[in-house]
Parts: structure tokens; C-alpha cells; sequence
């Protein structure tokens, strides 16, 4: 998924002259020698450019910088993508070594990707989410760069600006989506948390000079007017009748190349549906079996029901009823990742870093509405940091929906779920795309079928280790969540592409692949604010087990399941498709 931060929103033009600097200008040093220059430039150009996202991802130079999201910005960034890869392409693909190829295609996609997202999909004029000031504070005031006081310093500079950015923000949005509308009230509600609470309290606990907190106190003051007032606009435009908005569902022209670029996959969007298509029926058959074998433990001296699936909905049922409380979950994950962490260490899956710091915590308010659960990873520029699993705050859900939310995330899918979110997933990924690839590019510009693909990934890969120690409940309920990873796939491409009602994800959610009310609503919610997202998960996983057999037949007796984790990693977040042409050419 790409960054909800603005990003390609600025340029400086003192930026582009960098950019034709190529290798005709330093004679005598090799191919890839003059490419590693090319790509220090682009970087440092590039979040010059985009200082909203080198906030998120640890750059500190350009911290102080509130981008305006105004229409110049924007023009700006779409010809900024335009020189920059007339000077890629100055540089002979072929003379450069294998990893430096991989990184030319990725700066290659993320350029042509950039100009793409601004000057066709336009997201900027129908998604109101796109703009909200706390996601910069919140990372600004958190990231460990800098002692408590130069960070509050920095903070107060990078809202100096804080009057002209939602007021631009308005003449740039042009019907939006209602769902897209909703989604940034309740997040810049979440902003007002940081705003009203979180910065003032660490303005206590600081040793600012008397002006400095007075000025900042102001700025944040302003900060929060500004958010209210965008707030109040947006609940005044949900509630006018006369109101225009657009269709969330952006069809299949703009998916394909959303696809295209997001995944960066060999495979496209219809062959991805026909595979997961053709997967549920296998996942229907193996359920079946493994629910028949527990029918007698849940439902001894009834009779089973004639109909397959209704068989394994009734004992699925059976095993939601074991959950955590609402207000005890968080505190369950916690314990469940180092359990997690002790497994992998005594089975040998990877060489991990027991000391590297993993934190569960509940779910910051601005980050709520769209998952249950996520994962923040130390920036890739910041030596030092904390990796979080993050988990929404069920106790102050309506009872009702706290526990639809529980039944999906119940004793067996709460473990499959931190295995995916934390540890061997997205935590452990981005510890070792930050410490271990040793390759900025990769690591900066992730990839998003091979980060959720891996995840999914490693919930088979645990559990085919002896995760759940052979139980029949925790291989059926491993099936439900596959189920539900390539559902996710149905779902993306049956409501954006091929018209499918709300109606019709809910029958196949809830029939097809056992779903709970909650988690439906919440699917069906996410496809309308989310394209093509949702297909990087059963995409990811796809390509990973597919080059995990190539790699398995290269190796043959001298394959180790370590061995691959271990080499897969080390390339960072890079799509699927390349990291394979590194490990079998």
C-alpha cells in the first residue's frame, strides 16, 4: 500500500540540477561506482521533494518543511518524476551489477509510478484522508533522531505554515468518495488526540526557553483550529443532500495500472482472481476434512449437516467462542509474541536479534479505521528505534462489535495474527530491511506484495514448523485466514473492477470464506478505500512459495528453510519478482 502520507506534493528546482549530473561528468570510475552517486542525488533530491514521507521514513533533513498541497506542488512534482528519470536514463542498465539493476527498476517504477499517481489517478482530488498534519507531528515528535528538546524545536518550525495547508487542501478536492470523506473525519479526529494531548505533555516534560513554548503552544494551537475546521467542512459535506460524490469503484483500467505499479508482480489482476478463485475450492475440501475429524469434540451425539460447508461453519463457531476480553487482548498478543520469538529462535528459522526492541501497543487514534492490527517499523534511516505491533482498541468498541471483532480474532487467529503482524512477520521483515539488506533503495521504497506476501506467508511456514504443536484447530482456522488472504483478492477485484454489490461480498465473506460481521464490514470498507491493496497479500504469497520450490530445486540436498529465509531478506523490501532474479541467476 502506498504511503497515506502526501506524497510528490513539492519541488525544488535547485534539486534538478543534480539531476543531470551522469557518468560522462566523472571519467574513469566504473558503471556501478557512478550509479551509487546517482542514486545519493536522486535520494537526497527526492525527499527534498517529499518531505512528508523523508519524515516517515527517518530522513532528518528536511523535517522543518510543511509541504502546501497546493496545484503548483503538485505540477511541480509530476515534472520532477520526468527529469529525474530522463537522467536514469542516462545510465546503461546492462553495465551495472544485478543488485544495482533491481534498484534502477525500482527507482524506474517509482518515478513513472509518482507521475502516474499525479497526473492520471488524481487521488488528491477524491480522497480527503490524503491530507491531515498530525501523521507528521506524531512521527516528527516520536522518531528517536534527536534529545526531546530539538525535536519540539523542529516540530514548532514544520508548523509555521499551518494556516495555508487544509485551506489548500480544500480547492484541490473535487468529489470525493463518501467512504474516503468519512475515513479522514475519524482520522484527523485522531490528530486532535496528538495535538490536544500528546505534544503538550511532552512540552512538560521538556526545558524549552519561554518564547520557544509559547510560540509552539500557539502553532499547535492553530494546528488544532485548522484540523476542527477541516473536520467541520467534511461533516458539512456528508450532510448536504445536494452533495456530488464519486463512485469509490475506479474500474478496470485504473486497476490494471494501479497493479501495475503498486505490486510490481509477473502476474495481473485477472490471473490473480482466477487463482484465488480456483484455490477456494482446495481450501474447502482440506477444511471439510479437518472439521469432520473435530465434529464429535464440539458436537458429540448430534448429527452433521449434509451441506460441507455448513459443517465447517459449526465448528468454527465452536472455536470463536475461545477468545481474549476486550480490554485483554493487547496484553495476550504481548504474550503471544514472545513465544513466538522463543519458536523461532529453538527451530533455527532465522538468526534474529532477540535484543532489537518489539513493542505491542493499542493503535494510535489517527491510525484507526481501516484494520484491527498493523505494524510501524524503525525508519529506515534511524540507526536506533522502536518496531511496533499495533492493535485497535476493542474496549472502546460497542460491545456487540467487540465481539464479532474477538470471534474472528479468536485464541487460535489471535496467534495467526501476530505471527503475521509481528514476529516472523511485518516486525521481523522490517528489522531486517532496515539492518540487514544494507540497501537504502530497497529499503525506502518497499514493496507491498512482498511485505504482506511474506507475512502471509509465514503463518503456513509457522504453523508447517510445528506452531500449534499438530493441532486440528489451529491448521482449520489457518485455513480460514487463507480463506480470507485470497477472499481479499475476490473481494479488491469483484467490488472496484466487476461491479459487485455490498450484498455480494457479504455472501461470499460470510458463506464462503466464514467471516465474522465485523470483519466483513470492515473488508468491504477497506476495498472502497484501498484498491488493489488488498490483492498484495494472496500476490506476495503466491510469487514467495513459487520461488521457495525454484530455489529448493537449485539448491537440492543443500537447501535449508534458514538458508532461503535468511537470503530472502536480505534484498529488503524489493518486489518478489526481482529478489528471484538475484537468488537462482
Amino acid at each position: 500500500m502506498r504511503p497515506t502520507i502526501p506524497a510528490c506534493m513539492s519541488l525544488f528546482f535547485l534539486g534538478l540540477l543534480a539531476c543531470t549530473s551522469s557518468q560522462k561528468q566523472a571519467p574513469g570510475l566504473g558503471p556501478d561506482s557512478l550509479f551509487n552517486a546517482f542514486q545519493s542525488r536522486f535520494l537526497d533530491s527526492f525527499w527534498r521533494a517529499n518531505p512528508g514521507e523523508a519524515i516517515s521514513v527517518g530522513y532528518g533533513k528536511y523535517y522543518e518543511k510543511l509541504t502546501i498541497p497546493d496545484s503548483s506542488s503538485f505540477a511541480q512534482a509530476s515534472v520532477f518524476s520526468s527529469r529525474w528519470l530522463d537522467s536514469l536514463y542516462s545510465y546503461e542498465y546492462p553495465k551495472l551489477s544485478s543488485n544495482n539493476q533491481i534498484n534502477f527498476r525500482i527507482i524506474e517504477n517509482r518515478l513513472m509510478s509518482d507521475r502516474w499517481y499525479i497526473d492520471t489517478f488524481r487521488i488528491r482530488e477524491w480522497n480527503p484522508s490524503y491530507y491531515n498534519l498530525g501523521r507528521e507531528c506524531y512521527n516528527i515528535l516520536t522518531q528517536p533522531y534527536a534529545p526531546l528538546d530539538k525535536r519540539l524545536r523542529t516540530l514548532s518550525s514544520h508548523l509555521r505554515q499551518t494556516d495555508d495547508y487544509f485551506p489548500a487542501a480544500l480547492k484541490i478536492i473535487n468529489r470525493p468518495t463518501r467512504e474516503y470523506t468519512e475515513l479522514a473525519i475519524r482520522q484527523n479526529e485522531g490528530s486532535l488526540e496528538i495535538f490536544r494531548s500528546m505534544i503538550p505533555d511532552s512540552i512538560k516534560a521538556a526545558s524549552l526557553t519561554g518564547n520557544e513554548k509559547d510560540s509552539l503552544e500557539r502553532r499547535l494551537t492553530r494546528a488544532g483550529e485548522e484540523t476542527r475546521k477541516y473536520i467541520e467542512t467534511l461533516r458539512k459535506l456528508q450532510a448536504d443532500k445536494n452533495a456530488v460524490f464519486r463512485d469509490f469503484r475506479i474500474g478496470k483500467d485504473l486497476f490494471s495500472t494501479k497493479f501495475k505499479y503498486d505490486l510490481v508482480s509477473e502476474f495481473s489482476p485477472e490471473q490473480m482472481f482466477a487463482i484465488a478463485d480456483s484455490a477456494k475450492k482446495t481450501c474447502h475440501r482440506e477444511m471439510f476434512r479437518l472439521a469432520d475429524s473435530l465434529w464429535t469434540k464440539y458436537y458429540e451425539g448430534q448429527g452433521k449437516p449434509g451441506d460441507s460447508l455448513v459443517l465447517i461453519k459449526a465448528v468454527l463457531d465452536k472455536i470463536a467462542q475461545q477468545h481474549a476480553s476486550p480490554g485483554n487482548v493487547v496484553n495476550v498478543a504481548s504474550g503471544l509474541v514472545h513465544q513466538l520469538e522463543e519458536f523461532i529462535i529453538r527451530k533455527d528459522l532465522f538468526d534474529y536479534d532477540t535484543t532489537y526492541p518489539l513493542h505491542v501497543r493499542v493503535m494510535p487514534a489517527f491510525m484507526a479505521g481501516v484494520t484491527l492490527a498493523s505494524a510501524n517499523f524503525t525508519p529506515p534511516y534511524l540507526a536506533s528505534g522502536v518496531t511496533y505491533y499495533n492493535i485497535a482498541d476493542l474496549s472502546k468498541m460497542p460491545p456487540a462489535a467487540a465481539e464479532s471483532e474477538l470471534r474472528e480474532y479468536n485464541n487460535y487467529s489471535l496467534q495467526l495474527l501476530s505471527i503475521h503482524e509481528a514476529m516472523p512477520g511485518h516486525c521481523l521483515q522490517g528489522v531486517y530491511s532496515q539492518k540487514r539488506s544494507n540497501n537504502i533503495v530497497k529499503s525506502v521504497f518497499r514493496n507491498g506484495a512482498m511485505v504482506e506476501g511474506w507475512a502471509v506467508y509465514c503463518e503456513q511456514m509457522m504453523v508447517d514448523n510445528g506452531w500449534g504443536n499438530g493441532s486440528a484447530e489451529m491448521r482449520l482456522v489457518l485455513y480460514k485466514w487463507r480463506l480470507r488472504e485470497l477472499g481479499n483478492v475476490l473481494v479488491d477485484y469483484g467490488l472496484q473492477c466487476l461491479g459487485w454489490s455490498a450484498a455480494d461480498i457479504r455472501n461470499l465473506l460470510k458463506r464462503e470464506t466464514f467471516q465474522e460481521d465485523a470483519q466483513i464490514e470492515e473488508k468491504i470498507h477497506r476495498a472502497a478505500v484501498s484498491q488493489v491493496q488488498l490483492c498484495s497479500y494472496y500476490t506476495g504469497l503466491t510469487e514467495i512459495l513459487a520461488l521457495r520450490e525454484a530455489y529448493r530445486m537449485k539448491m537440492g540436498n543443500n537447501f535449508r528453510l534458514k538458508d532461503f529465509h535468511e537470503k530472502f531478506l536480505g534484498y529488503g523490501s524489493a518486489p518478489v519478482r526481482y529478489i528471484r532474479e538475484m537468488m537462482l541467476q
